[in-house]
């Protein structure tokens, strides 16, 4: 069987607020295809490790290799992280959606403004995208008038938009109401059964052993362990991992 891609690899990361060392030698490697889950406790570090894979957080150290772009996050240049930002999508915990543009607007904006795709060509993958998330209804509607859950697949729809090779997920059920997490995870798991490439930071441990294909335990700034999800959930090799998992489950 062939080894699959490496998409994403990041090396020796190291991020300071201030005195405070946020992340502490960090590895991260992300395969063509898969579905990384990264979960521990608040302020483990996780949201900053993934801002930092697009640079919204910078690194004081540490290596960067994407697709076949490499370079050292203490030197880094502007159009390294504009290729980073053109291949990878965020979606945030709060949604980010524009307030004052329809649900149609807010996929159009980037594609239009950041990838100069003509709107002939992107409108009709825009409407499949919003029916593909059950929002086809939904396309003059403003963010206002929508429900949390509804927010948020929009927000999912417009990140598909980029045609990005990595999406990358920060907490994206923190800020709902339990009984809209479930149209959100359906979502997310729809595209990680289409083999869509995926990093999630998340606490809901049925996504991450269901539906990711590799799982990272974070603590303290450390990845403590990590493992195929299956191995990882029945048998977690260190005390820090199971006193989560105990807890959590």
């Amino acid at each position: 069987m062939a080894e699959k891609k490496i998409l994403l690899q990041l090396q020796h990361l190291n991020k300071y607020f201030g005195k405070q060392h946020i992340l502490k030698d960090v590895d991260l490697t992300v395969h063509e295809n898969e579905v990384v889950s990264i979960i521990g406790p608040s302020g483990a570090g996780k949201s900053t490790l993934l801002r930092c894979v697009n640079y919204l957080e910078k690194p004081e150290s540490g290596s960067y290799a994407f697709d076949e772009v490499t370079f050292d996050a203490a030197h880094v240049k502007k159009r390294d992280i504009c290729y980073m930002r053109q291949n990878t999508a965020m979606v945030f915990q709060q949604f980010n959606l524009f307030p004052h543009m329809t649900v149609m607007e807010n996929l159009l904006e980037a594609p239009l403004h950041v990838k100069k795709q003509p709107r002939e060509e992107i409108q009709p993958y825009a409407e499949q995208l919003l029916a593909k998330v059950g929002l086809a209804d939904r396309a003059d509607y403003y963010p206002s008038q929508l429900s949390g859950g509804q927010q948020q697949r929009v927000a999912i729809a417009r990140a598909l938009c980029m045609h990005p090779d990595i999406m990358l997920f920060d907490e994206p059920t923190s800020a709902l109401d339990p009984e809209l997490t479930g149209e959100v995870l359906r979502t997310m798991r729809e595209l990680a059964a289409e083999h869509m490439t995926m990093v999630v930071v998340t606490h809901e441990m049925a996504f991450a052993r269901e539906a990711a294909s590799h799982v990272m335990f974070m603590a303290d700034g450390n990845i403590v362990e990590q493992g195929e999800p299956k191995a990882f959930f029945a048998h977690p090799q260190e005390e820090r991992t199971r006193a989560f998992l105990q807890n959590m489950l």
